[in-house]
């Protein structure tokens, strides 16, 4: 990656000046590797999506609850403590599908260290590796938000059949 500039004349002292020329930008050190580099970010963004989707869950499952714990409290939590806070948030409100949303919460108390993959020198150059992380994490990502959408459309139905049907 080559990034060129041209540097305009600048007085350097007294009736001095130097000229104009052609400044040249070149990284030290490419990466040589892009497919790895790519698959390394896919694993980075895929838990980041994770806990984004744990968050909003777990906002959700608060606001039902009238808990309020400002988001930036969650923003600093750990990911474990995101996972055991929304497991006490769901049975508070009796979620629906709790044995599926215990058993994703289980599977994702090991996403950090599948996250951390892309660490470890024997993994951050296997992309099957490093491929199956990102899956796994996307995956997970997608167990999450497919609960939390069920339930937000469960509750939704229930108002509207209540409001249709006063008693």
């Amino acid at each position: 990656m080559r990034n060129q500039t041209r540097v305009p004349e600048r007085r350097t002292g007294i009736g001095t000046s130097e000229r104009d020329y052609t400044a040249t930008i070149v990284p030290l050190k490419t990466t040589p590797d892009h497919e790895r580099a790519e698959l390394i970010r896919a694993v980075v963004d895929a838990y980041g999506r994770l806990q984004d989707s744990v968050r909003r869950f777990l906002l959700m499952l608060a606001d039902a609850l009238a808990d309020v714990r400002p988001g930036e409290a969650l923003a600093s939590a750990s990911f474990d403590d995101l996972l055991t806070l929304l497991a006490r948030h769901a049975k508070a409100v009796s979620f629906g599908r709790i044995v599926e949303l215990t058993e994703a919460i289980d599977e994702a108390r090991s996403a950090e260290a599948r996250r951390n993959v892309v660490f470890s020198s024997a993994f951050s150059h296997d992309a099957a590796a490093l491929r199956a992380a990102a899956a796994m994490l996307e995956r997970l990502d997608a167990v999450f938000v497919g609960l939390c959408v069920d339930h937000v459309l469960k509750a939704h139905s229930r108002s509207a059949l209540a409001s249709a049907y006063p008693d």
